[in-house]
């Protein structure tokens, strides 16, 4: 393959470094070559960096005789698509495509309603002439979600924005100058302080007044911190002005257009974008490679980055007390810093570098020159979103176990919340609440999934059970392909919910079963559709994290590793108080009997963890412990792997322990728990409604003494749970390529 990228050359900042990045990267895999219009610092960059780069000089902006030139070139070398970035590009490529038939794409980088904010004149010429160009565009990459959400509400087909995050080169050895050396190069006097900094053109759109007004804010209450401004531009007298006027020009620099970021960001201790609109800044990738955390404004596709109070902040646009009080609680806390910086370069490793970057490239030319757009897109609907794990850990599952067949498959999941959703799972996710953006996925998929899990029932909520319905409805009233997916079906207890049920499940495609008691819910319901099977739940195929990082957790949650361990896994329920005293008796039952610690494990935030630490404060022996941290699905199941047997009343609870083969004694609240016990053959189950003490230590006296034959049942069992489990996204892929 071979691509052309055009761009203007006079490029600075984020922009620059993208160019350079994705052509070091993308070079690895494919030809490409970029041909630039101005001979300036981005060409020299570029070539210095092995990158094929040729200047066809423009005598003005408007010069169109380069168009004749490109097209020689493009005819000549036969490139497969071209590629602009930005609005002289996009301008000279809209001629481009008169003469040559060939596939165009274009980078939306920034908002380009702001691009010429500041200049009055370049606004009305040059925004209107780049308006005008990209809607001559057919293909389209946005940075970030949030600007593929901006370029469809201006009326661009949804199906024709591909979304590429940037990414940052984190392999190359990179050179700079030690703090000492840059403070003396650009006049900065040091003295151990704080140093806070940020790095952007001095635009409006940028908005350092905020920066300026935060920094004037934390001076008033300390002066041990100095702060950096790097970059030109339009604004410069104006702030400067400013900040001689808030008298904090002794310890604010503005350092002007630095040639070198790697020695800024080396030079400062706290990185700080107080942008009005951004798309995904390399202001923040670049000082996440030198491990610097951020506090940023909440713009354009950084919160898929920064999770705030995570690796970062997050502030609105414009909150200048905001900023500053953050500033404020990093400086008084060095260490604080430090950690954040190291969280926010292990995420850009694992998720944004230039590698990734090139490779997302490579596969949407790829759709572009197989003009498949949307057509390879599943939408998976579920209880997704909730901070609960045994639905978190199904949808990793389905992910992975698609993936795992065709990597090439784009999914989008409804979710409560699309940003934890996306930056948990690797997919788009869209607000489930959120009418229009269901309508427009839905419109844009191949195939539509409603599971895993227990979503068809109504003993929690009847409102639950008609969202599912009406978004398989809706799937089918589109004409989409429609499986119901390793669900547990039941109870729907109201004669409207089984009618409706009953009607809908009758016209979908497939239906797979996570267990027999809900193939024969579903008879005795009425159901007469045809494609109906038992499998499994998707979570069989998932696997522990490592015992290394299980005793990294033990440790920091301050669990001995000197006994055997039996876990708990409760949730609230009816009649609470006699759940919590009865638990309270069974644990210090166990840790004398036994001896053993025992190990509380919430399953969904912030519920179960109150219930367990309720229960444990009523534990009057040493032995008992609390998991308080959040953990990551196959965290848990690492957990649960290391124990002798679970009590456990949430369903997936008892599900991760048998894909450990953990023998389990269950605690019923809902049909679903004694289907998947009986499935199991673990016919140990203690009904909560009538739960008593005495029956429940006998039971767990029982799974206890025979828990190395246990184990030896559930292992039996476990190959074949993993094969149904896998069946269910071979069913799935054969109904989409079906249609």
């Amino acid at each position: 393959m071979k691509v052309l990228h055009l761009i203007s050359g006079g490029d600075t900042g984020g922009a620059k470094t993208h160019i350079i990045s994705l052509m070091k990267a993308i070079n690895k895999l494919i030809d490409a070559k970029i041909v630039c219009f101005i001979e300036d610092t981005f060409y020299h960059d570029a070539k210095d960096s092995g990158i094929p780069i040729e200047v066809f000089k423009q005598k003005a902006r408007f010069d169109m005789s380069v168009v004749n030139r490109l097209a020689e070139e493009v005819e000549k070398q036969d490139y497969d698509i071209i590629h602009c970035h930005g609005a002289r590009a996009n301008f000279i490529g809209m001629f481009l495509k008169l003469k040559v038939n060939k596939p165009f794409i274009t980078t939306i980088h920034s908002d380009y309603e702001l691009d010429f904010k500041d200049n009055f004149y370049k606004k009305i010429i040059f925004t209107r002439l780049n308006k005008f160009s990209l809607k001559r565009f057919k293909n389209f990459i946005a940075i970030s979600d949030t600007f593929k959400d901006m370029l469809v509400e201006r009326g661009f087909k949804e199906d024709r924005i591909f979304t590429a995050y940037n990414g940052i080169d984190l392999d190359t050895d990179m050179e700079y100058l030690s703090k000492e050396e840059f403070f003396k190069k650009y006049g900065v006097e040091y003295n151990g302080e704080t140093v806070v900094g940020i790095a952007a053109r001095l635009d409006l759109v940028k908005d350092h007044e905020t920066f300026i007004r935060a920094a004037a804010n934390v001076l008033k209450k300390r002066k041990d911190i100095i702060f950096l401004i790097a970059g030109d531009g339009n604004e410069r007298e104006r702030l400067m002005s400013l900040a001689k006027e808030l008298q904090i020009d002794k310890n604010l620099y503005f350092l002007g257009y630095i040639k070198d970021p790697h020695s800024f960001f080396n030079a400062i201790d706290i990185n700080t974008l107080t942008s009005v609109s951004e798309s995904f800044p390399y202001a923040i990738l670049e000082g996440a490679r030198l491990k610097k955390t951020i506090i940023s404004t909440n713009v354009g596709g950084v919160s898929k980055l920064i999770e705030d109070g995570e690796n970062g902040y997050l502030v609105q646009v414009g909150d200048i007390e905001a900023l500053a009080n953050r500033i404020i609680t990093l400086a008084e806390d060095k260490e604080k810093i430090k950690i954040m910086g190291e969280k926010l370069f292990n995420k850009v490793r694992e998720k944004y570098s230039s590698d990734a970057m090139a490779k997302e490239h490579l596969k949407i030319y790829g759709k572009i020159l197989d003009n498949k757009g949307a057509n390879n897109s599943i939408l998976i609907s579920g209880y997704y979103g909730f901070d609960n794990s045994g639905d978190d850990a199904i949808l990793k599952a389905i992910v992975k176990d698609i993936k795992d067949h065709n990597e090439e498959i784009d999914i989008k999941v409804l979710s409560k919340s699309p940003i934890k959703t996306e930056n948990a799972y690797n997919v788009k996710a869209v607000n489930r609440f959120e009418f229009k953006q269901v309508y427009k996925a839905m419109k844009s998929s191949k195939l539509f999934i409603s599971g895993g899990g227990s979503l068809l029932q109504d003993i929690t909520s009847t409102r639950s059970l008609l969202y599912y319905l009406a978004t398989i409805k809706l799937a089918r009233l589109f004409n989409k392909p429609v499986m119901v997916y390793a669900n547990g079906i039941g109870p729907i207890e109201k004669k409207l919910n089984r009618f409706l049920t009953r009607r809908i499940l009758n016209g979908v495609n497939l239906i797979t079963l996570r267990d027999k008691d809900s193939e024969q819910f579903i008879k005795n319901l009425g159901v007469k559709n045809k494609n109906i099977m038992v499998t499994a739940d998707p979570v069989f195929t998932l696997e522990p994290a490592p015992k290394s990082k299980i005793e990294e957790i033990f440790e920091k949650e301050n669990i001995p590793k000197d006994k055997k361990f039996i876990g708990i896994s409760i949730r609230k329920w009816k009649n609470t108080e006699n759940l919590v005293n009865i638990m309270a008796e069974a644990i210090s039952y166990m840790i004398d009997k036994y001896d053993v610690n025992i190990v509380l494990i919430p399953m969904h935030y912030p519920e179960d963890l109150d219930i367990s630490l309720e229960i444990n404060s009523m534990v009057n022996k040493e032995g008992s412990y609390v998991i308080k941290e959040r953990y990551g699905v196959e965290e848990i199941m690492g957990i649960i792997k290391e124990l002798e047997i679970i009590v456990a009343m949430r369903l997936h609870s008892l599900i991760y322990a048998a894909t450990q083969e953990i023998p389990m004694v269950g605690l019923s609240y809902d049909p679903k728990v004694d289907g998947i016990l009986r499935s199991l053959k673990m016919d140990y189950i203690c009904n909560i409604e009538t739960l008593e003490y005495n029956d429940l230590v006998d039971k767990i006296d029982y799974v206890w003494n025979n828990r190395t034959q246990l184990k030896g049942h559930l292992k039996e069992q476990h190959r074949e749970l993993e094969e149904k489990a896998l069946s269910n996204v071979k069913m799935a892929l054969d109904l989409m390529e079906s249609r």
